[in-house]
């Protein structure tokens, strides 16, 4: 599913779209990962699982190479991986972590010759990400950002939205291989839009998980259920994709490990950099920022991204986790342009 801005650049030949001297990804197109934790390697499987070939991949981190699929070539640079395939698809931590894989003599960008596509799946620098598309640019080669949002449960289900930032040729050129993992492509409009996008969807899910936890509380201290409590939300005004899945990791007391406060605090960081950059107040994510860098600092950086809530568990000698979630899962779908959210395993 392609939504937000309607694209028509190229023509369609029946085999291929042609558009600028970029050609629509194909199953006879070489796909390459770099970074191989857990979106790199969700995607990977996705990509393999709809018949695309993956032929490469790189990360620093031996284990997570490891990990990757067999047949795939463990590359020892990331120059490697880009030299033995059309597009390369990286999915990386932090703007540091981007910043070594793509620069340098074995770097990304050394390797992006005439017409092959970097998809930088990163959540990361607004500037950095201008300035090596610029480079790419240069060369005769395309930078497509796509920041993803969903959770990462729902990648692995192929459930995830993913946003588009750069020329609309290339994003067009590129959703056959994005749909093998997302339940919706949205493009958004040229580099820089959709990682302000991401960064934005993250302050106001924070800002949420911060509610959240205040309000589950009183909840519990008023003697309400909160099993009760929180499916009468879910049908009332201040319901959210938050209160959906977010209840759900605090009541089973996992508060979602599979997204950290360190990355959370980072995206609520890169939030901030464009506030100053723009010159805009945003009171609110200087707020969120402040409650989620408590956190992290309190239960640690590898903790879960709902554990603000958990604060309020300790300081007021309450428990939020109730029985009956212990199984929960969710699934995604895109509904009149929506995100909603269904719930399995809810006892």
């Amino acid at each position: 599913m392609f939504t937000g801005v309607k694209l028509t650049t190229g023509i369609n030949t029946g085999l291929r779209w042609v558009g600028r001297g970029i050609a629509t990804a194909t199953k006879s197109t070489k796909l390459g990962v770099v970074g191989c934790g857990n979106v790199g390697n969700a995607v990977a499987n996705n990509l393999l699982i709809k018949g695309y070939p993956v032929v490469a991949a790189f990360d620093t981190n031996q284990a997570c190479l490891e990990k990757m699929p067999k047949g795939i070539v463990r590359a020892k640079t990331p120059r490697e991986v880009v030299d033995m395939v059309d597009v390369v698809v990286t999915g990386l931590p932090r703007p540091p972590n981007v910043k070594a894989a793509a620069e340098g003599p074995d770097g990304i960008l050394a390797g992006l010759t005439t017409d092959k596509v970097w998809i930088d799946h990163s959540t990361t620098d607004y500037e950095q990400t201008l300035e090596y598309s610029d480079q790419a640019k240069s060369q005769g080669s395309h930078v497509l950002e796509a920041p993803i949002t969903g959770g990462l449960e729902a990648l692995k289900k192929a459930q995830m939205v993913v946003h588009l930032g750069g020329d609309p040729a290339v994003a067009n050129a590129m959703t056959p291989i994005l749909e093998a993992s997302y339940c919706a492509i949205f493009y958004v409009g040229p580099i820089g839009s959709a990682m302000l996008v991401k960064v934005v969807s993250n302050m106001l899910a924070c800002v949420n998980v911060v509610a959240m936890g205040e309000v589950l509380m009183l909840a519990k201290k008023a003697g309400v259920d909160l099993k009760t409590f929180w499916n009468a939300i879910r049908v009332s005004a201040g319901g959210s994709f938050v209160w959906e899945t977010g209840a759900p990791v605090v009541f089973n007391g996992t508060y979602d490990p599979g997204f950290t406060m360190a990355l959370l605090c980072k995206d609520l960081q890169l939030g901030y950099n464009m506030a100053r950059k723009f010159e805009v107040p945003m009171e609110m994510n200087h707020l969120a920022l402040s409650v989620y860098l408590r956190g992290m600092y309190q239960f640690g950086a590898e903790a879960g991204c709902y554990v603000p809530p958990k604060t309020y568990e300790m300081a007021l000698g309450e428990s939020l986790n109730i029985p009956g979630f212990e199984n929960w899962t969710y699934e995604n779908k895109i509904h009149d342009g929506s995100l909603i959210v269904s719930h399995n395993g809810i006892s």
